[in-house]
């Protein structure tokens, strides 16, 4: 079944691809008429923004609440006229998400080697927080329209198309809380949980987290939807400075296939999104962001390039 979501995942993928490259050649088509009367132009562009950046999933055990992030973005807009063009470059964005295990637990089938027989291995959660970070590497690739407004001083523009991912920093953090450990043996009808029980030496007992650290392992490559509006106000010629509004859909899974439980019958804690408390991750943002715009034309002087003076 799993096998079967995935094909259909990337079947999806794939679809949503193959329009939006299809899309993107039938505008460089109805343009490239225009663009051969004149010569192209083109932008490079820097900007820094913020907003909810969530690392997006739904525990079996518990409960998520998203975070905040930051982006940073270097474009580059090549224009087939005055109102389309083909944008892309690169930018590293963050994401946070927090989960709380609370008054739950999740029990591990296991084997006591000591004393020959099978048991489950229970760990209980009290007030039990756990906090998500990820750096995602981003390469955009979408389409771009500007709009003059007000003698061309102002413009408003739109963009949209999609954003490959590289995860280039990922990890969890302990904040606070308990667990308590114990081992239910079913010829006995009930747990044991003292550490003091001599027959059954596995550590049983309560501990408190102090801040531990770890790595989260995600898939290496994710796929994101990406859209944004905004404006530019015309500083002259050359540059100009913007404000946008962006909205970020992750279409790929994060989260490697794992079987393992959080916390193990060896201690080894595992974290969240390496355990089997959750099927599939998404990552999602929405923000504010502002920066500026230069015009490579008009930077190097190629006044044979120059769009119309406003």
């Amino acid at each position: 079944m799993n096998n079967l979501n995935r094909n259909k995942s990337r079947k999806t993928i794939n679809g949503l691809l193959s329009k939006f490259l299809l899309t993107t050649a039938v505008v460089a088509a109805a343009t490239s008429a225009n663009a051969q009367k004149r010569n192209s132009f083109q932008y490079i562009s820097a900007d820094f923004g913020g907003g909810l950046h969530s690392i997006q999933y739904k525990p079996n055990d518990g409960s998520r609440k998203g975070g905040a992030g930051m982006t940073f973005n270097l474009g580059y807009r090549f224009f087939f006229n005055d109102n389309w063009a083909i944008s892309s470059g690169i930018g590293i964005t963050t994401y946070n998400s927090k989960t709380r295990y609370n008054q739950t637990f999740e029990s591990t089938p296991s084997y006591d080697s000591i004393n020959q027989l099978n048991y489950e291995f229970r760990t209980y959660f009290d007030g039990f927080k756990e906090k998500q970070k990820a750096a995602i590497l981003e390469i955009p690739i979408q389409a771009y329209y500007e709009y003059p407004i007000s003698q061309r001083r102002f413009e408003i523009f739109g963009k949209a198309g999609f954003k490959v991912g590289f995860p280039v920093s990922s990890k969890y953090k302990l904040l606070k809380g308990s667990y308590e450990t114990r081992g239910y043996y079913p010829f006995l009808g009930h747990e044991i949980y003292s550490p003091s029980d001599t027959m059954y030496v596995h550590g049983f007992g309560k501990y408190e987290v102090d801040g531990e650290k770890g790595k989260m392992k995600l898939n290496p490559v994710n796929l994101q939807l990406a859209i944004e509006g905004g404006a530019h106000y015309r500083f002259n010629r050359t540059i100009r400075f913007s404000a946008a509004l962006y909205f970020g859909y992750c279409l790929t899974n994060l989260h490697k296939d794992s079987t393992q439980p959080i916390l193990n019958e060896d201690y080894e804690y595992n974290g969240t999104m390496q355990s089997n408390q959750i099927d599939r991750a998404s990552l999602m943002s929405l923000g504010l962001k502002a920066g500026v715009v230069l015009d490579v034309n008009e930077l190097f002087h190629s006044k044979a390039n120059r769009r119309p003076k406003f």
